[in-house]
């Protein structure tokens, strides 16, 4: 499954940003800025983000900590802007499998990673092996809304509409894909019950647009 991610992102990586600001109606910095303030970031920190993609997530937080010792992860290089290269450490690998020591980061975060992966189990297991006691896991992802009426306007818009704009500016098929994602990823309540499988305190599940945008905060205790 990872070689077809790799594949899927590295097919739209010049358009990314694009439509990643188009289909989130221009909403998904915003999104992120409410992470960063629950990310709760001050000089010194071991911060590591996976699923780093063009590296919007990891420059948002290197403007608020210029002193964080900031790592981004990702499995394929060709997404991340080059011009992060020289301030940022960036490391090739899976979220599914760490490349990190036992407890030597202070916060792991993701935005619009989990769904992508083959195991969730396995990123949040990963994610609170590396953690410090007292660490905070922060991950945002989309969902299908609980609401019937919305949940049917949220299909129509992620199976149809997403995949007719996406395809034919990238031109090829990747965002058929990427709605497929969301359209099959666990609900709210399941990956809350994993990261508490997986260790973590749950401290806060933040709903956004109608809970179609997620933030989950874990502490590792």
């Amino acid at each position: 499954m990872e070689d077809a991610v790799r594949g899927v992102f590295e097919s739209i990586q010049d358009k990314y940003d694009f439509l990643d600001s188009m289909i989130s109606f221009g909403l998904d910095q915003s999104w992120r800025r409410k992470m960063l303030r629950l990310i709760d970031v001050h000089q010194g920190l071991d911060i590591l983000d996976c699923g780093a993609g063009t590296g919007k997530l990891t420059m948002l937080v290197r403007e608020n900590c210029e002193k964080c010792c900031i790592t981004s992860l990702d499995i394929t290089e060709k997404m991340f802007r080059k011009s992060l290269l020289s301030e940022t450490k960036f490391i090739v690998g899976s979220a599914e499998k760490l490349p990190f020591e036992d407890s030597s980061m202070d916060r792991v975060v993701s935005a619009f990673l989990t769904r992508n992966l083959a195991s969730q189990e396995n990123y949040f297991g990963e994610a609170f092996r590396v953690l410090r006691k007292g660490g905070l896991f922060i991950n945002m992802d989309i969902y299908r809304p609980r609401i019937p009426v919305y949940r049917e306007l949220f299909s129509l818009y992620f199976y149809h509409i997403v995949p007719f704009i996406g395809d034919r500016v990238t031109n090829s098929k990747s965002y058929s894909y990427l709605a497929k994602s969301v359209i099959r990823f666990k609900t709210v309540d399941e990956i809350s019950s994993l990261l508490a499988q997986a260790g973590f305190g749950v401290e806060k599940v933040l709903k956004l647009m109608l809970g179609t945008v997620v933030i989950h905060v874990g502490r590792k205790l």
